[in-house]
């Protein structure tokens, strides 16, 4: 009943907005903007759809203890954090699912943060080199229109953008947040927390600012041991009680023995940034930035043996059947370094420069996860994960990338042209041994090593052209040379991988039409390579029981998009109707196949081309504020999509498939009312509809862990101004405790609680 109320409601909101005066907004800059009684126009600003969420917005509506959450109620976006501090958290949009890292990009002041070594859930954005607090907007551009961005802009670009102060100014809070879960055999209460401070000032013509933000949390279990149902003879196997059954995402009986990956994680994260402004208005703008990670992940075992013993791992006896249940804690320990230098010149004259240089470093990253021994049923302790020593150590240290930048715009009348150069240097390095310590991160003998090289080179022109007032041109076009080298997998064997090389060439062209101030239309298409990361091609991985295999063949992913977009702009807002379609060649597709042989679990995760797949929709935007009664602000949108396998050769059978981790709906809809200067409210709503996990659309049942569920959150969240520079906030994320899973279980009901001094 509660849905058939809030979608039409959504809709109505996104199709019919009212046209009641009132104050207006540029909805990008977030500056007050009136033209001719509409708000300004979006359309002729840029090549594509972009919508924006500013620090007023976020402020007010938003329980954000990380970056990520900042996101939560834009248009079509979905950002995979299964729980606060998640290091997963990869950004998916209308065309992309929410483990395609690689298929989005994310800019904080013009520095990458997004994590191009890989297209998984393993590479996601540095979410921890921004704090929540310095967010003074966030705006992303849907699709591959502009040539100033790579292929991996195929899902949209995100730039997050802070500011620099103005005088001495200094910020500090405390925030605690509060989950109760309840799944299987699990029922635990925890509780996070997070501290954050910054400073800031100018002085003269130089300016800096300074932050320290730490987070502390524990997280839902976010993996369980299951296995489908077996037929094994038990053997001398031990018999256990207190095994948990349900279906598995195919409709399989399967059991459950216990909870792994409950992570609990300290992250520390300190930024620095100086900016010294010169006479001409150029500035030069020198930032570092580090994350310090602590994190141990926990496992829960629900079953024990006839003498009471908790039993973590190998055969047990269940129903007169053998299992092989594995619970294998694991911890990890990381130290990484970004740097970035940006010199720029931007008065809005005829000729203006930008230079960025950028590095991000793996200083330290280990990932060591404990072994059990399937041959020690006669006593159960010796399988016990936290007696047994022995384990594996994964060390990424010197793994990272370089990213340098270099643009000129030129403003000839009517006329916005941009000329620029980009390089990007990916590099893997990564080493696997065995442990007698794994608690200890004490490396024993060599297991393998994965190592590669990746490198683009891409020089582009853009050019906006005012035609008249109701028409605009914009023209781009980008070449790329793409190398990837000195690629090699060394196990039992050392394998060595040809070099290789490419070169491609993306058109991109957006129409924009104005015929009177209250309507604007957009027509873009644009042409796109994704080329793969460096670990799609070369890095083997064992994570928990998942084997994961590279392909050093893989083809670049060859993308078509376009979109046209008609605006109805009001007094107080706007209302946007976009139609999209993607067309997509050699999609690059992770995929995971688990054993069907009972009792083993093992699976493999590996990335293969489909050769055609396409993607196509509708999105629906509108932005109002004083809505039906004064200071009563509403955001709506919903996007209705529809993906589809086109061909695929290797696998015949899957075509005509849904792509995987694409819902077929997003809805939702946030309204914040302003009770008074010092006291706001708001209330939100988000659903997620049907979408799969797997490649062959196998998983029929999807309201189950390992599944891909719909899912309703509900949130609120109330900010008062209680005395002069202090302000408190509290809220609930999740308020119906809708329990969803997206292949993992999200978090269930969340409060948080925070107080913030603003100087």
């Amino acid at each position: 009943m509660l849905m058939k109320k809030i979608i039409p409601a959504i809709l109505y909101l996104c199709i019919v907005p009212s046209a009641l005066s009132g104050e207006t907004s540029d909805l990008v800059t977030g500056t007050i903007t009136v033209k001719d009684s509409f708000v300004d126009s979006r359309i002729m600003k840029f090549p594509a759809t972009v919508e924006t969420y500013d620090k007023k917005q976020i402020e007010e509506s938003v329980n954000a203890a990380t970056p990520a959450q900042t996101l939560k109620y834009l248009p079509s976006i979905q950002v995979r954090e299964r729980s606060i501090g998640d290091r997963n958290g990869i950004i998916s949009s209308r065309t992309i699912g929410s483990i395609s890292s690689a298929q989005s990009m994310l800019y904080a002041d013009g520095v990458l943060l997004s994590n191009l070594l890989g297209n998984s859930f393993s590479y996601p954005p540095r979410w921890g080199m921004v704090n929540p607090e310095e967010i003074q907007r966030i705006s992303m551009m849907y699709g591959p229109f502009s040539s100033l961005y790579a292929g991996n802009s195929m899902g949209g670009v995100i730039n997050i953008e802070t500011r620099m102060p103005e005088r001495l100014e200094a910020h500090a809070g405390v925030q605690s947040f509060i989950q109760n879960f309840k799944l299987y055999g699990t029922d635990q209460t925890k509780i996070g927390n997070r501290e954050f401070f910054s400073i800031g000032n100018k002085v003269n013509d130089f300016s800096f600012w300074a932050s320290m933000n730490r987070l502390e949390n524990t997280a839902q279990p976010l993996d369980f041991s299951v296995a489908n149902l077996s037929s094994t003879a038990p053997g001398t196997a031990p018999r256990v009680t207190g095994v948990y059954q349900d279906k598995g995402i195919s409709n399989q009986a399967r059991v459950i023995f216990g909870a792994t990956a409950i992570d609990t994680s300290i992250q520390t994260n300190a930024k620095f940034k100086g900016q010294y402004e010169f006479l001409n208005q150029s500035k030069l703008t020198y930032t570092i930035g580090l994350w310090d990670l602590d994190s141990r992940q926990n496992v829960q075992s629900y079953i024990k043996d006839d003498d009471g013993n908790s039993i973590y791992g190998g055969y047990v006896n269940f129903n007169n059947n053998r299992y092989t249940p594995r619970m294998n804690p694991a911890q990890a320990e990381a130290f990484h370094v970004m740097q970035s230098l940006d010199f720029k010149s931007n008065d809005k004259g005829f000729f203006n420069w930008q230079m960025t240089l950028s590095d991000y470093d793996y200083s330290r990253d280990l990932s060591n996860r404990s072994n059990l021994e399937e041959t020690s049923n006669a006593n159960p302790s010796l399988t016990n994960p936290y007696i047994t020593k022995t384990g594996q150590i994964t060390d990424l240290s010197g793994t990272g990338w370089t990213v340098f930048d270099s643009r000129v715009t030129l403003r000839p009348k009517d006329h916005t042209i941009d000329l620029g150069y980009h390089l990007d240097y990916y590099h893997l390095r990564q080493t696997v041994n065995v442990s007698n310590d794994w608690m200890g991160s004490q490396k024993g003998a060599f297991t393998s090593l994965s190592s590669g090289n990746t490198k683009t080179h891409a020089v582009y022109v853009q050019d906006k052209w005012q035609i008249s007032p109701e028409w605009a041109l914009t023209l781009g076009g980008r070449q790329e040379h793409y190398e990837a080298y000195d690629g090699v997998n060394q196990n039992t064997t050392l394998a060595r991988y040809e070099d290789r090389s490419r070169n491609t060439f993306s058109p991109k062209v957006s129409l924009s039409f104005e015929p009177e101030p209250a309507w604007g239309f957009r027509a873009a298409f644009g042409k796109a390579y994704r080329f793969p990361t460096v670990t799609e091609l070369f890095q083997q991985l064992t994570v928990s029981n998942t084997i994961v295999t590279n392909n050093p063949n893989l083809k670049p992913e060859e993308i078509y998009s376009s979109e046209i977009t008609a605006e109805r702009r009001f007094a107080n807002g706007l209302a946007r109707a976009s139609l999209f379609r993607e067309d997509r060649y050699d999609a690059l597709i992770s995929q995971t196949n688990v054993s069907p042989v009972p009792p083993l679990t093992n699976s493999t995760s590996y990335v293969q081309n489909v050769d055609h797949v396409r993607i196509h929709g509708i999105e629906l935007a509108t932005e109002l504020k004083n809505v039906m009664i004064p200071k009563l602000d509403v955001v709506a949108n919903a996007t209705l999509i529809d993906s589809e396998i086109l061909k695929n050769d290797a696998a015949p059978s899957y075509i005509n498939k849904k792509v995987p981790r694409i819902p077929r709906q997003l809805y939702k809809a946030v309204a914040s009312y302003r009770v008074s200067e010092d006291f706001t409210m708001s209330l939100a709503a988000r659903y997620s509809g049907r979408q799969f996990i797997q490649l062959d659309n196998s998983d029929i049942n999807p309201e189950t862990y390992q599944g891909a569920s719909r899912f309703l959150f509900v949130d609120a969240k109330a900010n008062y101004k209680f005395k002069d520079r202090w302000t408190a906030s509290l809220g609930v994320d999740n308020i119906f405790n809708d329990q969803a899973y997206v292949s993992h279980p999200l978090s269930q009901r969340t409060g948080y609680a925070q107080i913030k001094f603003d100087y």
